[in-house]
């Protein structure tokens, strides 16, 4: 056996085991070789290579063009927004706002500010200065009438429109630019509160253009070192944080982005300083305003007792997060999970639509794979959503915001690693202050409502996005503006179909026509309105005080009077419980307030209905207990739904209890109040 063993291990032997040997260094010799090639290593690396380099070349793609030149193409596209613009205006003249609800607020505190009255103080406002003292220059220059509030409206649609345009030129696609601005404009002229010429904040509006000209500013600042773009900025920035603080915040926190990106650039933190040096005269405005503001009652009278959104308010405590979830804001397990489910809509459309032009270079295996879940998305929308909540899913989803986030982060992470930063920094100011802008809105992106404020950079972001997917090499290169105007066509569709369905509903509508201008509404408000204007001018000519409860405070605009207390809206959230009620209350005792006109205003946006009865009941409480309805505003026949209002008078001393004293006067904490949970404001 050591005889064989040896033989075995030098080689030797009988003929059999040296084949056995050579056979077993052969097969090792094989596994060896196969273990340092391994196919599914190769494989692996070349499909990470391969994803890195779609990576690379979208992103490439995305950045790549320089900015659109003045032409008659583009000219033409200006013109063309100017025209759209021109023909909103004719064809809903002074159908917009609400008599009813916040329009009213917004013409009644510009009126008394253009009288000296002092903002805050006096009268009672939820938002910054800006808007509303601007309104009562206006107002100062041109006359207190409707129309002024149309026009300035109308003019900043328009203005944000034209930024919005301008932009997109400035980052190489004007189509993109003209169809954002497109959709603002469509989604501008709704009659309704959350419009343009007469919305339910000015703030919004004067916000919304300011956002844009800040947008335009920023993007030319990330490819220029003029000082004077990165002050026009500085003071965009300023301006919208005096409007509202939102719009502020988004500016600013972009701005404070953009300055430290221009440092990285050039390797030189020399750029920063002055770059703070530029924006310092905008937050110097911002610190006098402030500090004025502060200066009229304290810190809390501003915080508490007038701005509704700040966080430590009443309105944020007791109603914020319905607010916010109502809005879009909602970071809820269902919220992203419907949200999941649109993204998975969205993606399995688009990615089907760029593959029927790019199927000629994709693998078979993965054109099956993509064209089963093509068709099955296609199925499901088919079968289950109506043709504009289809064209909905794929051009305007409701998760656009979401989407331009990732995309942000996905894109500021890439280019800090990349050396073409700088050449696409322009583009990733965009995508970080569109998320930041509409945060508000995140998983709710619509053509109407709150959204329209907020959605213009958001449109313009998604646009440029999707550019990349089309192809622009071979064959379908003679596609690739086809197919843009297609994709722009269609997100510019969904506004279109909305905003027809919205002003169809104005037909049979008539014009309400007033000292102060004329609007134009539905038939039984007109005629209950002329009642109210009429019975306050009467009462107000007789030296006979008059408030409206629980809103409706156009009826103090159109009519010529004043509000006799500081809080002129009693709208969930805008009444503190506690010294602001209770000095309110008093303001109506000193004043005194003979009538009330009061409406039947529910308030079903905010989760409960009546005022007096499900919030704000201990100002209900006194209000029935020292006055009784009296007759209605107007004899005339009122359908059920329909705005109407009783006039209630105040119970003479006589018959009167004893006045209420502080004791009587329960004050309801949030806990022991039916309360309800509203839209934003």
């Amino acid at each position: 056996m050591e005889k064989w063993a040896g033989a075995f291990h030098l080689g030797h032997g009988p003929p059999i085991l040296g084949a056995i040997r050579e056979r077993a260094v052969a097969i090792l010799d094989f596994t060896r070789m196969a273990t340092s090639t391994l196919p599914v290593k190769v494989v692996e690396v070349r499909s990470a290579a391969r994803a890195a380099n779609l990576f690379d070349q979208y992103f490439s793609r995305l950045t790549s063009g320089p900015p659109a030149r003045w032409n008659l193409t583009t000219a033409g596209g200006l013109l063309a927004l100017i025209i759209i613009w021109a023909i909103s205006v004719y064809v809903t003249w002074a159908t917009w706002g609400s008599l009813t609800v916040d329009s009213g607020r917004e013409m009644y505190v510009a009126t008394v500010l253009s009288e000296g009255k002092m903002l805050y103080r006096d009268v009672w406002f939820l938002n910054g200065p800006a808007a509303p003292y601007l309104n009562s220059f206006l107002f100062r220059l041109f006359g207190v009438h409707l129309n002024v509030l149309y026009w300035a409206g109308a003019l900043s649609a328009l203005g944000s429109a034209i930024f919005l345009y301008l932009t997109g030129m400035r980052l190489s696609s004007w189509l993109a630019g003209f169809s954002a601005g497109a959709v603002l404009l469509l989604e501008a002229f709704h009659p309704t509160i959350f419009c343009f010429p007469l919305p339910y904040s000015y703030c919004a509006v004067y916000g919304c253009l300011t956002a844009c000209l800040f947008l335009w500013l920023a993007v030319e600042v990330a490819s220029s070192r003029g000082w004077g773009w990165m002050f026009g900025a500085g003071m965009a920035a300023a301006a919208a944080l005096l409007l509202k603080l939102e719009f502020g915040a988004a500016c600013y926190f972009t701005l404070g982005l953009l300055i430290v990106a221009r440092g990285v650039q050039e390797r030189s933190w020399r750029s920063i300083p002055r770059d703070v040096i530029a924006i310092l005269p905008g937050v110097l405005i911002c610190a006098l305003v402030i500090r004025w503001m502060i200066s009229i009652a304290g810190v809390n009278f501003i915080l508490d007792e007038n701005f509704m959104t700040w966080p430590s308010s009443y309105f944020m405590k007791v109603y914020g997060k319905y607010w916010l979830d109502r809005t879009g804001f909602s970071l809820s397990l269902r919220a992203f999970a419907e949200a999941a489910k649109e993204t998975l809509i969205f993606l399995g459309c688009w990615q089907g639509l760029h593959l029927m032009l790019t199927w000629k270079g994709t693998e078979r295996r993965s054109i099956r794979l993509r064209a089963v879940l093509f068709l099955a998305t296609v199925a499901y929308l088919v079968i289950f959503v109506s043709a504009y909540d289809m064209l909905r899913a794929i051009f305007f989803p409701k998760d656009m915001v979401l989407y331009v986030a990732v995309a942000a982060m996905a894109a500021l992470l890439y280019f800090w690693r990349q050396p073409k930063l700088q050449r696409a920094s322009g583009l990733i100011l965009l995508l970080i202050f569109s998320s930041l802008l509409a945060f508000r809105i995140l998983l709710r992106m619509t053509p109407g409502e709150y959204a329209i404020y907020y959605n213009g950079p958001v449109v313009l972001s998604f646009l440029l996005l999707l550019r990349p997917l089309i192809p622009q090499s071979g064959s379908a290169q003679r596609f690739v503006f086809p197919a843009e105007l297609l994709l722009c066509l269609g997100c510019l569709a969904v506004p279109a179909l909305y905003t027809i369905k919205v002003v169809t509903q104005t037909a049979g509508w008539v014009p309400l026509t007033t000292e102060r201008g004329t609007i134009v509404v539905k038939m039984s408000l007109a005629e209950q309105y002329r009642a109210g204007i009429r019975f306050m001018k009467e009462k107000n000519a007789k030296g006979e005080a008059v408030l409206s409860v629980p809103e409706d405070a156009s009826l103090y605009f159109l009519s010529g009077t004043h509000c006799p207390t500081r809080i002129l809206q009693f709208t969930p959230g805008s009444l503190v419980p506690g010294k602001m009620t209770e000095e309110t209350i008093r303001e109506i005792e000193e004043k005194p307030v003979r009538y009330l006109v009061w409406s039947n205003r529910l308030f079903p946006e905010y989760g409960v209905l009546r005022f007096g009865t499900d919030f704000d009941q201990t100002m209900g409480s006194y209000l029935t207990s020292h006055y009784r309805r009296t007759v209605a505003l107007s004899p005339s026949y009122v359908k059920l739904g329909d705005w109407n209002a009783y006039i209630w008078e105040r119970i003479p001393e006589s018959e009167s209890p004893p006045p209420a004293s502080k004791a009587m006067i329960p004050i309801p904490s949030p806990n022991s109040t039916t309360l309800g949970q509203p839209a934003v404001r």
